[in-house]
């Protein structure tokens, strides 16, 4: 069975546990921030910061005492049509099998020694969770604890994490770990209030159908259909504006085109029939690079 974590947003407090323990694992340093009239922090992902809660707060609200936020865990959603995986030319930025045993268990990853530094999945992620790290020379986003969930020291090989083995086969041998670890993400592992689950995705499914029901109102379920079905399922009690997320995210055209016409490998690459499309796609994907490049620049 495929793999996803559950977030519930009406159990979140924002205590951003789950943010400490995303960075310590994954040893990932400090980033440069600064105070914007907001608790959250730091201001967006980064290649330091893969996860982060936002603090979205209402824009009409009583007094004082009913102020209150939406909370969002926010991060590389490991969408099952991952429009990274669709535009990668390298082939770096691939799903990789959370086990032999399990053909549709996966998570998105990309390899920093086969990255080109294109940022073409930094431009088209339709909730803009890929960063690129122009010093570790490599895109770096949630990885879903993929050493963790696979219990395997291999794992560390991946996606850039050089480790020495040793280091995770000690943490499996000592049995004061176990409850800590348990197959599950760190994020989990360590939220306080209940309001992350890890496990098969139809059981996250079925959690947060179960979870809608009990709450009522505007409660509803998201990523559950978005993109082919997302790998992080939320629980939230509002339109899905109100936590930050896109109500209806999609790959746009042209990533499809270069997909299909343009990418090293694709199966009608270079037939001239399809060559003004596949410029159009190719068009697409760079113009949509280079804004954001330019915005960063800015």
């Amino acid at each position: 069975m495929t793999k996803a974590i559950l977030f519930d947003a009406s159990k979140c407090t924002g205590c951003r546990a789950c943010q400490i323990a995303c960075k310590s694992w994954n040893e990932r340093t400090y980033t440069h921030t600064w105070c914007d009239g907001t608790y959250e922090n730091p201001l967006e992902l980064t290649s330091q910061c893969w996860m982060r809660i936002l603090f979205n707060e209402p824009e009409e609200v009583g007094s004082w005492d009913e102020l209150w936020w939406h909370f969002t865990k926010y991060q590389c959603m490991h969408c099952t049509e991952a429009t990274c995986v669709k535009v990668c030319p390298s082939g770096a930025t691939a799903k990789h099998k959370v086990s032999e045993e399990d053909k549709e268990a996966y998570v998105v990853m990309t390899d920093p020694d086969k990255c080109i530094g294109c940022n073409y999945c930094v431009a088209t992620c339709p909730f803009s969770a890929c960063r690129y790290d122009a010093k570790e020379k490599g895109i770096f986003r949630c990885r879903l604890c993929f050493d963790r969930i696979t219990q395997s020291p291999e794992a560390f090989q991946q996606g850039g994490l050089h480790k020495p083995l040793s280091d995770f086969e000690k943490l499996l041998e000592d049995p004061a770990n176990e409850a800590w670890l348990r197959n599950k993400p760190a994020c989990v592992s360590t939220c306080t209030s209940g309001a992350l689950s890890f496990g098969d995705r139809d059981e996250m499914v079925r959690k947060a159908e179960e979870r809608v029901v009990k709450l009522g109102g505007k409660a509803r379920i998201y990523g559950r259909d978005e993109l082919g079905g997302l790998h992080y399922i939320y629980v939230l009690e509002d339109e899905p504006e109100t936590y930050g997320l896109p109500a209806d995210p999609t790959v746009p055209a042209g990533v499809t085109l270069w997909e299909a016409l343009i990418k090293p490998g694709a199966p009608w690459g270079g037939i001239g029939l399809v060559g003004l499309a596949a410029a159009a796609g190719l068009s697409y994907v760079i113009a949509r690079r280079n804004q954001g490049l330019e915005g960063k620049e800015g």
